[in-house]
């Protein structure tokens, strides 16, 4: 080991520290519980607009002696960005935690209790989540239920049930060694999750998508985006025919000579049109999008090399600092090298962050 002035270098030893992603759809309460845990002052958002459209990191906190963060992922339901985009962000931060010095302990996958049936949007994300982890690295999952104060309990607990054990729900998932928590909105019940997760932590088990992109596959010919792409082209579809339906209405109206209907159905058209549009452009940046957002990161990964004081993280540390989208990645990371003087690994993935921050619009 190379010590100078009570220092340690990078590439000598750093403490491991443990990463946890949140996921599931918006409006879950996915930044209120990592908030709880670490007060980070992530935004969030309502039910229907998410406030995460990029994957943020929580401050790095020490639980039972481990370093641990708290990664927030957008849902593939998200407002402001593509569900290629979302995908292309959870990979590549999954990917990142593989190294000597970050490791992936496990993933909470929210679901509101409240929610009387699975809709298209929640069966949408637990499909993609599904191909994210696989089978075999279903012991790193727990299904958190969220929002019990807002129902009856009773009703809640039928519903769980119903969750637990029907195969249209999380049945699959739990047969294979997920598991299944309540989270009360409180910071012991959030901490308590938190310590399920690390104590059945195993550094040799890794998601489906991480062996994937360890194995060199394109995103694209990856399970999740194998699943996104059949996803893409059926909601494509579908939009195909309800605008060839709409078409058909506009010349209805055109003949009858009614106009405000036409005007209605003319808004319509292009809310269809806008959504064909997106779905062809996001089909087609799948992959390349992938490929730039990993090598900008390997290049922050291979040229941070500097050293960092390395002391005690705290239980609850300040807020990582946003970036305006107009401000250069140099200022930002000096910004960045500010809000972490006392964690040297973090130091240094506050840097290789920087530009997600920046891009992900």
């Amino acid at each position: 080991m190379s010590v100078s002035s009570g220092e340690r270098t990078l590439v000598d030893e750093e403490p491991q520290t443990l990463a946890i992603a949140v996921m599931g759809p918006t409006g879950t309460g996915k930044s209120t519980f990592i908030n709880l845990v670490v007060e980070s002052g992530l935004l969030v958002g309502s039910e229907l607009e998410s406030c995460t459209d990029s994957v943020n990191f929580s401050s790095p906190f020490t639980l039972d002696g481990k370093h641990v963060i708290l990664m927030d992922t957008p849902g593939f339901d998200d407002t402001k960005t593509t569900d290629g985009d979302v995908l292309k962000m959870i990979a590549a931060s999954l990917s990142l935690c593989q190294g000597s010095h970050l490791k992936l302990a496990g993933v909470i996958y929210m679901h509101r209790i409240v929610d009387n049936r699975m809709g298209g949007i929640s069966s949408r994300n637990f499909r993609m989540f599904r191909q994210l982890c696989g089978d075999s690295s279903l012991s790193k999952v727990v299904i958190v239920t969220t929002m019990w104060d807002q129902i009856d309990i009773t009703v809640g607990e039928a519903r769980e049930a119903e969750l637990r054990n029907k195969s249209i729900f999380f049945e699959p998932v739990v047969t294979r060694g997920a598991h299944m928590a309540r989270h009360d909105n409180t910071h012991a019940s959030a901490i308590s999750i938190i310590r399920a997760i690390l104590s059945r932590y195993d550094e040799h088990t890794q998601l489906q998508i991480q062996e994937e992109l360890g194995d060199g596959l394109d995103i694209g010919s990856t399970k999740a985006g194998m699943e996104l792409e059949q996803d893409i082209r059926e909601r494509s579809t579908r939009y195909k025919a309800d605008l060839r339906a709409v078409m058909d209405e506009i010349q209805e109206t055109i003949r009858l000579r009614d106009e405000e209907s036409r005007r209605e159905l003319a808004q319509e058209r292009e809310r269809l049109e806008a959504m064909i549009r997106r779905l062809e452009h996001d089909s087609a940046s799948l992959s390349s999008g992938y490929a730039e957002i990993r090598g900008r990161l390997e290049a922050r990964v291979q040229s941070s090399t500097r050293s960092i004081s390395l002391h005690a993280v705290p239980a609850a540390a300040q807020p990582v600092i946003a970036a305006a989208e107009t401000e250069s990645n140099a200022i930002f990371e000096g910004k960045i090298a500010a809000a972490f003087p006392m964690l040297g690994f973090w130091g240094r993935v506050a840097v290789m962050l920087a530009p997600f921050s920046l891009s992900w619009k």
